[in-house]
């Protein structure tokens, strides 16, 4: 009969891998290429936004201009059109 072997079972677990901790110079280089990161992207968000507004600032102005005849000549038919209501109802 075989004697059974015994086994070693510290062998098979993991060894906690070794952290190196930051200094506090690294982590505020770290923490510095970040913002670095996102202060570039709102600026070029910003400039794509001028852009934009440059772009299609006469279409703006048009169409606002637009609307604005638009509204003049509503309120004009609405006050001559309640004139003349207001001179018939007067004359009966």
């Amino acid at each position: 009969m075989l004697k059974p072997n015994l086994t070693n079972f510290t062998d098979y677990v993991e060894k906690p891998k070794l952290v190196i901790p930051k200094t506090k110079y690294q982590v505020q280089k770290e923490i510095n290429w970040y913002l670095n990161i996102i202060v570039f992207l709102v600026i070029l968000i910003g400039c794509y936004y001028l852009y934009q507004r440059y772009k299609f600032k006469e279409h703006h102005e048009r169409e606002t201009k637009k609307k604005l005849k638009e509204f003049d000549n509503y309120l004009n038919e609405y006050y001559i059109n309640d004139m003349i209501n207001q001179s018939k109802n007067n004359n009966n």
